[in-house]
């Protein structure tokens, strides 16, 4: 198992790798994540609508072993399920630790 970075986006961005068939360079994605950094009471720390879309709308990320979209904020880790269902899996800091 590895874990291949993919481009660094552009504030709330970006462009992903092709991955047909839930695949990059023939191995199978099986989770996928990214953060949502802002510490500000302003700002969302859940997963966004968009967010929930582009996981459940994207035909790339129907592999069989695919559990779906991990968002990392401050204070919580989310999950985004390939059906666009998010589940709060826990404290960032007891998780992360």
């Amino acid at each position: 198992m590895s874990i291949d970075r993919w481009p660094r986006g552009a504030q709330d961005t970006i462009i992903l790798p092709s991955r047909p068939n839930c695949k990059i360079g023939g191995k199978e994605i099986v989770a996928s994540f990214h953060t949502h950094p802002n510490t500000g009471k302003d700002y969302l720390q859940e997963p966004t609508e968009t967010d929930k879309r582009a996981v459940r709308d994207d035909p790339d990320l129907k592999g069989a072993v695919y559990e779906g979209e991990f968002v990392i904020s401050q204070e919580k880790i989310y999950l985004i399920a390939p059906n666009g269902q998010v589940s709060e899996i826990g404290d960032t800091r007891d998780i992360l630790r």
